[in-house]
């Protein structure tokens, strides 16, 4: 079924045309009736086939996916379409204007979480949706844009890796990680998860008896493995991330206390943005404030620190202090 824009104006134009009493509407006035519309909204002259049309009063008639049912006949003798129910419509019941630019501004953010195509069901209904609160004079204007993108590296593994973990089965990967040569292993997959614009399989490695995080975008291929899906039952994504940042998760590393002060604007900033649940405040004053984290030292945690440059400074442990402060210092030789 197409969904996609020129479809969702043809399926309007038909149900606008049909509710026309006064109208003889052939295939052939349908097709212009549609084609007019279309560069009127989108700009794009096309021609319409007599296929195109029928199919979309099939579609109209019979899909369950669109669920319109439309009651359309057609008169041998007029050689015209016609709904045999007069008071019928697709939209049914229309939206007001302000209804109509709600419903557009949730559709826009709807449409940037389009990442998984196995999620059809949730593409049918932004289908509906723009269908209902579509207007001739244009498209409105964007207001928010979200950080995801729709070409996120790797992309291509969601629906396949997103089926193996919904029905339990292992897969081999071929996987490559940067600066090393490819390699083949088979993994229970248990987890995606998303982290800075880009996606992540957590999964049980069969190898190494452990989870392992494995970045789609080093995913060469995937298969389905013949090896059983090993269960382990005390997985827990929310527990499993819960004292990290970000997705690297260190075995045999344990909480540490983490204190660090902040500066200028990072003062009122960290009090609505806090780095992890367990950021307690320590003291407070008009320049600086102290802040205090319980948590696993990673990667993660190191290159946010030093994404907040000279207005944040860590105090405590002294190793991670040092780790910084070398990193800070070879970083300003670049510029040297």
């Amino acid at each position: 079924m197409a969904t996609n824009k020129h479809a969702i104006i043809r399926y309007r134009v038909i149900d606008q045309c049909l509710r026309n009493l006064d109208g003889k509407w052939n295939w052939k006035s349908l097709a212009e009736a549609c084609a007019n519309q279309i560069e009127s909204s989108t700009g794009d002259k096309i021609s319409l086939s007599e296929r195109t049309i029928k199919g979309d009063i099939q579609a109209m008639r019979n899909d369950e996916r669109l669920g319109y049912f439309a009651p359309i006949e057609y008169d041998r003798k007029e050689k015209s379409y016609y709904y045999s129910d007069r008071r019928y419509s697709i939209t049914e019941a229309p939206l007001n204007k302000s209804d109509s630019k709600e419903l557009k501004r949730v559709i826009s953010l709807l449409r940037q979480f389009t990442g998984f195509k196995h999620l059809e069901g949730i593409d049918n209904i932004i289908h509906k949706l723009e269908l209902m609160v579509y207007e001739s004079v244009g498209e409105s204007k964007q207001i928010v844009q979200l950080e995801q993108s729709v070409s996120i590296p790797g992309q291509q593994w969601l629906d396949p890796l997103y089926e193996a973990i919904k029905m339990e089965y292992s897969i081999t990967l071929r996987y490559q990680p940067f600066e090393r040569k490819p390699y083949s292993t088979t993994v229970s997959p248990y987890l995606l998860k998303e982290y800075e614009g880009r996606w992540y399989l957590i999964a049980y490695s069969h190898d190494k008896g452990d989870f392992r995080t494995y970045g789609l975008e080093r995913i060469k291929e995937s298969r389905k493995s013949l090896a059983e899906f090993i269960h382990t039952s005390g997985f827990n994504p929310d527990e499993y991330y819960r004292d990290i940042i970000g997705i690297t998760l260190l075995k045999n590393k344990k909480k540490q206390q983490v204190v660090f002060e902040v500066y200028g604007y990072l003062v009122p900033f960290l009090k609505t943005q806090a780095i992890h649940h367990s950021q307690k405040l320590i003291s407070e004053d008009k320049q600086a404030a102290k802040y205090s984290l319980e948590l696993i030292v990673n990667n993660e945690l190191e290159n946010l620190f030093l994404s907040y440059g000279e207005f944040i400074k860590v105090i405590s442990p002294k190793p991670l202090a040092n780790r910084l402060s070398k990193r800070l210092i070879s970083a300003g030789k670049a510029y040297k």
